[in-house]
């Protein structure tokens, strides 16, 4: 089993930094722990083909975008890389069309997501593609993925919806959270050697396409119904697969072609009270199970 991981261990103190001071400006955001970590679930269906994947040397799906020097030599405020498995889809999306789905990845919606998610009886879970999961909190160690999003005709969209867990500590109902969903579009980043790699056309924690910071909706979250289900190597461990769904108070249209999409959960500002409170920071994973 690959994962790569930092590990950060320091006193923290509380931040009043806004949910949407969320632009670059080269320095932390926050560190809190306290609040958890938010991680995005990957899918396991290839709507549009099984090329590009999650493996790199196929054009890749997986993109990071970071704005916090704590996490070390990783490359600041510009879309990165990341190699992750063939079998990983993208970041599980369903995009929903007056009750209609329009798009879909991951299968939970329609109840034909099969055993991506499972891995009962396996002695390891490495080869189920929906037990991966990526960090995404743009101003709390300021760190987001976004993933690979091929639409093939002119698409009418009204409902979006991300998954997530609540594992490592995470609260969907912590009144100290706010959630936002972006689209960005997308470039070839080298489309002689290899067109089916694309890159997010915007270095931006916000999408150019959309984003619901500028676009109206309404935020709701809930249980899925569906569990990642880990092998034996992980003790057969259940954890809850939740959706974050954005209805949007107008559709938008997405024209065929590549954009990238992320969610992610932003820290908003804390009492008076409790900004010199300070925490000790815990290990952080930038993906694993």
């Amino acid at each position: 089993m690959k994962f790569s991981s930092t590990i950060i261990m320091l006193t923290l103190a509380f931040s009043t930094t806004s949910a949407l001071a969320n632009a670059f400006d080269g320095q932390a955001d926050n560190e809190r722990d306290d609040l958890g970590y938010y991680y995005m679930i990957t899918g396991g269906k290839f709507p549009t083909g099984t090329t590009p994947n999650g493996d790199n040397g196929s054009g890749g799906t997986f993109r990071y975008l970071l704005d916090d020097p704590g996490w070390g030599a990783y490359a600041l405020d510009t879309w990165n890389k990341d190699d992750w498995f063939p079998v990983n889809a993208s970041f599980a999306v369903t995009l929903k069309n007056a009750g209609n789905i329009v798009y879909d990845n991951n299968g939970i919606e329609d109840n034909t997501y099969g055993d991506y998610f499972d891995a009962t009886g396996l002695a390891a879970s490495g080869d189920k593609p929906g037990l991966y999961r990526g960090y995404s909190m743009s101003n709390n160690w300021d760190w987001i993925y976004a993933g690979y999003l091929k639409i093939t005709q002119e698409t009418t969209v009204d409902t979006i919806i991300g998954y997530y867990d609540e594992n490592s500590g995470f609260d969907s109902d912590s009144p100290f959270i706010e959630y936002d969903m972006n689209i960005w579009s997308a470039v070839q980043d080298n489309p002689t050697g290899n067109p089916d790699s694309w890159m997010p056309a915007l270095a931006s924690f916000t999408g150019d396409v959309f984003s619901a910071k500028s676009t109206a909706g309404t935020f709701a979250w809930s249980y899925t119904g569906v569990d990642r289900i880990f092998g034996d190597d992980y003790g057969n461990m259940h954890d809850e697969i939740w959706r974050l769904t954005y209805t949007l108070d107008t559709p938008i249209v997405l024209q065929p072609g590549v954009y990238f999409f992320s969610h992610d959960a932003e820290i908003i500002p804390e009492p008076a009270s409790l900004a010199l409170l300070s925490l000790s920071g815990l290990m952080l994973l930038k993906r694993r199970h």
